[in-house]
């Protein structure tokens, strides 16, 4: 095949791009990453102050979304977070990148399931700060894949003190042997999600305590923890304790005399809670309402109607339902009195006629009696 140049006829400007981030770095990022990156380079060409929720603009995403890739970049020794005396965050800086050695099959696989060595964070202050800034602002919703971890992978982090005292504990739990399938998906929470030693097993505890043992009932638990950005078994037991109460609370609102609800009723209670990210006071609301209005028949899906009204309607607490009654109380008055104006009209306009019919037929007697 014969060689081709690459030109340009465009007068435009150029960010320049290190020859290392094309070859080392990009190649293992992902593309969202990638993308965030090379904004940023441009951002730094310009010289002009942006805010987070600039860029996020910028690609109609979420601020959640742009400090991922931002603390990717930085655990990759890419960016750097600068801070004042008072730790306040005041910029990034852009390090220099260098050449990294060529990585064999297994490296690269290794790399890619996140398991290559830590580069460590240089800060104008500490790692801890750098992490304090970021985890200030919960994980993007976009969730890690699942991978299908190798053997020999697998059978490394058997070995591993942490993960292979997990393993041991859910069986213990189970009463019974991990499957290959249950020891993927805890792998996958614990390697693809980050979840800590402390908050995996916290994480099984929870679940059996409520009489789930199933590591695919854990993976969904997990699933949810990671987009609420929960980090810490602190937080799971704050979001555990709530989400239980919400159970109970719309079971016993809506006269059901169980503790536990059914698969398809927490399918609804999930949606509403981690979806539509509803609070305990919203839902119930929501109960109440579908009770008013159908005291002997009212069920999930008629309170998922509501909830899905109040979620397009960006609902976010209780005064937002008191204004959304407002209006609509003043547009249902509104179309009322204007009802009403309409049927005086009418009944005017029959007043007129019949008076007019009246003094037609006066006249007529007249007229019949003067002959």
């Amino acid at each position: 095949m014969e060689t081709i140049t690459i030109t340009t006829k465009n007068h435009e400007t150029y960010s320049a791009v290190s020859n290392f981030f094309i070859d080392y770095y990009m190649t293992e990022a992902n593309g969202e990453f990638v993308k965030v990156y090379l904004y940023l380079v441009r951002l730094l060409n310009s010289g002009r102050a942006v805010t987070v929720a600039d860029i996020a603009d910028h690609f109609n995403s979420t601020e959640k979304d742009i400090c991922r890739a931002i603390r990717y970049w930085i655990k990759e020794g890419v960016l750097q977070l600068e801070y004042t005396k008072d730790k306040v965050l005041t910029g990034i800086t852009m390090l220099p990148l260098t050449a990294r050695a060529p990585k064999t099959p297994s490296t690269s696989l290794l790399s890619m399931l996140g398991v290559e060595e830590e580069v460590s964070v240089t800060s104008t202050e500490n790692e801890a700060d750098v992490n304090t800034e970021i985890d200030a602002i919960k994980q993007a919703s976009t969730v890690p894949k699942k991978v299908s971890y190798k053997a020999a992978f697998i059978e490394e982090k058997q070995n591993d003190e942490d993960f292979g005292n997990l393993l041991y504990q859910t069986e213990t739990y189970f009463g019974k042997p991990l499957t290959q399938t249950d020891t993927n998906t805890l792998l996958y929470i614990y390697e693809e999600l980050h979840f800590s030693p402390d908050l995996l097993e916290y994480l099984v505890e929870y679940c059996v305590s409520i009489g789930k043992k199933s590591c695919r009932y854990i993976e969904a638990v997990a699933i949810d923890w990671y987009k609420a950005g929960i980090t810490q078994v602190e937080d799971a037991k704050v979001a555990s304790k709530n989400y239980n109460s919400i159970y109970v609370a719309v079971l016993k609102q809506l006269g059901i005399p169980r503790r536990v609800p059914t698969p398809a009723e927490t399918a609804f209670i999930d949606t509403w809670y981690n979806t539509f990210a509803f609070n305990k006071n919203i839902i119930i609301e929501a109960c109440k309402r579908a009770i008013a209005a159908k005291p002997h028949s009212a069920n999930f899906s008629y309170v998922n109607g509501i909830l899905e009204s109040w979620h397009k309607q960006n609902v976010r607490k209780l005064s937002d339902i008191e204004a959304l009654d407002k209006k609509w109380a003043e547009e249902k008055k509104k179309k009322t009195t204007s009802g009403k104006t309409t049927s005086n009209q009418f009944n005017n306009f029959h007043n007129a006629t019949d008076n007019t019919i009246v003094d037609e037929f006066e006249s007529l007697l007249i007229q019949e009696m003067g002959r």
